[in-house]
């Protein structure tokens, strides 16, 4: 993935998916700490977020972002055109969806 992303967007992540094991009640990010770590990492939220997970779009052009978190709410996720989002965020939400679908083949074979 180095290959794909820039390497503090990466570090985000790493960090990110780390502290949230420890501190949050399900061991997974939510919306405000994707929030946090973009801006103390100086990457894009919406991206960061995408890489875990949490795909986020507007309404319309000048609208508010929303957020959708595909662990915790997999039925907004899977409702989401994805023609509301960004070409960046469909390539992270991308590489989420194909890990996480290697994981979980891989729990199955063990």
């Amino acid at each position: 993935m180095a290959a794909v992303f820039p390497p503090a967007l990466l570090l985000a992540r790493d960090a990110l998916l780390l502290w949230a094991k420890d501190h949050e009640p399900d061991g997974w990010p939510t919306v405000p700490a994707v929030i946090r770590f973009a801006a103390a990492h100086e990457v894009s939220a919406q991206e960061l977020g995408a890489l875990v997970g949490i795909i986020s779009f507007r309404l319309t052009p000048r609208g508010k972002v929303v957020w959708a978190d595909s662990q915790r709410r997999p039925e907004v996720v899977v409702r989401t055109p994805p023609g509301r989002l960004s070409r960046r965020v469909l390539r992270a939400y991308g590489c989420f969806v194909a890990t996480a679908s290697r994981v979980e083949a891989a729990r199955h074979v063990h």
